[in-house]
């Protein structure tokens, strides 16, 4: 009799365990239901039905953290930031290490005015995504990381510092590679031929250098500058190399021979195949074969620390002294988009390789990133403890590096 009810009770329990997962399966498909058809509303901007959708799946599931952070993302695009606010804290009381909660609760935070508060979240964001491995801090120099390029085929990540050194790195692992590149100057700028076979760097010294990535010998040295050179960049087939220079003008290199062919009025900052642009109080576009002056954006009245190019050349980022980050027509000069947020100057601006993402970053020690053509916030990095100097992404658009002042190198993986 005992065996009997024994097995009787394990048929029970058996029984009861097979249809506690089946409740449970059922609940979950509810769930995932209601978020699909949420996230398809949200896409096509229905945004009051897609709040519906999140609130029957958190009827279902009050205690699932995606369906809190869906909820809070469909209030944050009706601007019902308390009530974000609510659902993302929410979001990260269930899972502590939710980086994408913590971090778009850090930016409702900010959109409703609590500034230090946000900055708590983006920290927390960033400590959470080093967790799952999709963040990574190198700790690079000795001196600030005024530089960071990313090889052409993405397989070397490249940074300048004040410590006069070019470290080159593997951005898969962080380690460094055996190659060493000793400027002897502040380094200020860096960039890649488009073969990856040649660097080149600017300096305190108010010298360009151009060397060879295999071995780290130094290939060239040109001089003509008298103040520190602060940006670099190489034509598309690698037989022009730009510079601009503190001393205001942008110079016109042949790598092949270091023969000057052209000096222009400006410092440069970007170099898009047919155009450079150089900026100052006011952005110029200049022809990259003739050095002739093509157009002159709008005076903005403050300087313009940086400014590039999307990938399609049809728009032009810039940020500087005015604490915005802009984005031009480089053929009208119209501006066509402004995005601010930060309380400091912006020092450097970088579109993804597809060009549908900004990044930029400066006096503050955040990095933000804005969803283009609409301009949206979609994240604030906070992995440095200064100033930001300089970001880059990879060619694939997969991680994103900056170098900062602390003396390191952020790498995150931006997909």
């Amino acid at each position: 009799m005992k065996g009997k009810a024994l097995a009787t009770t394990l048929l029970v329990a058996i029984s009861l365990s097979v249809a506690a997962r089946a409740q449970t399966a059922a609940k979950e498909a509810l769930v995932e239901e209601h978020l699909a058809r949420a996230a398809a509303l949200e896409k096509n901007r229905s945004y009051a039905q897609a709040e519906t959708e999140c609130r029957a799946a958190l009827e279902v599931d009050p205690e699932n953290a995606r369906v809190r952070f869906a909820l809070g993302d469909v209030l944050s695009r009706q601007q019902k930031w308390d009530a974000a606010i609510d659902e993302y804290r929410e979001a990260v009381k269930i899972n502590p290490d939710f980086a994408d909660a913590h971090n778009n609760l850090g930016i409702a935070l900010e959109s409703a005015g609590d500034r230090d508060g946000a900055r708590e979240e983006n920290r927390l964001a960033f400590e959470a995504s080093e967790k799952t491995g999709r963040a990574k801090i190198l700790h690079a120099h000795s001196k600030p990381v005024r530089a960071v390029a990313f090889s052409p085929d993405g397989h070397t990540l490249a940074t300048g510092s004040d410590d006069g050194t070019v470290k080159l790195w593997d951005p898969r692992s962080g380690e460094q590679k055996p190659v060493h590149i000793e400027n002897a100057s502040p380094v200020k700028a860096i960039a890649y031929s488009r073969s990856g076979g040649i660097l080149a760097t600017g300096g305190q010294d108010s010298a360009v250098k151009i060397w060879d990535t295999r071995t780290g010998e130094l290939k060239l040295t040109l001089t003509g500058h008298t103040r520190p050179v602060i940006a670099v960049a190489f034509s598309p087939d690698g037989k022009t190399l730009a510079s601009g220079s503190k001393d205001g003008t942008v110079r016109l290199w042949d790598t092949a021979t270091g023969a000057l062919k052209k000096a222009m009025k400006g410092q440069l900052y970007g170099v898009n195949g047919k155009t450079v642009a150089s900026a100052s109080y006011d952005i110029r576009l200049w022809d990259a074969q003739t050095g002739e002056l093509k157009i002159v954006l709008a005076s903005q009245g403050r300087s313009i620390n940086a400014v590039a190019f999307s990938p399609s050349g049809a728009r032009l980022a810039s940020g500087g002294e005015d604490r915005a980050a802009k984005l031009w027509d480089p053929v009208s000069g119209d501006l066509k988009l402004t995005l601010s947020g930060q309380d400091l100057p912006f020092n450097s601006v970088a579109f993804s390789p597809e060009g549908k993402t900004l990044a930029a970053a400066g006096w503050e020690d955040t990095v933000r990133l804005w969803e283009l053509p609409a301009g949206e916030l979609k994240r604030i990095l906070a992995p440095h403890s200064a100033l930001v100097g300089s970001v880059a992404f990879s060619p694939d658009g997969k991680v994103l590096a900056s170098g900062s002042n602390d003396t390191t190198v952020m790498l995150w993986r931006a997909e």
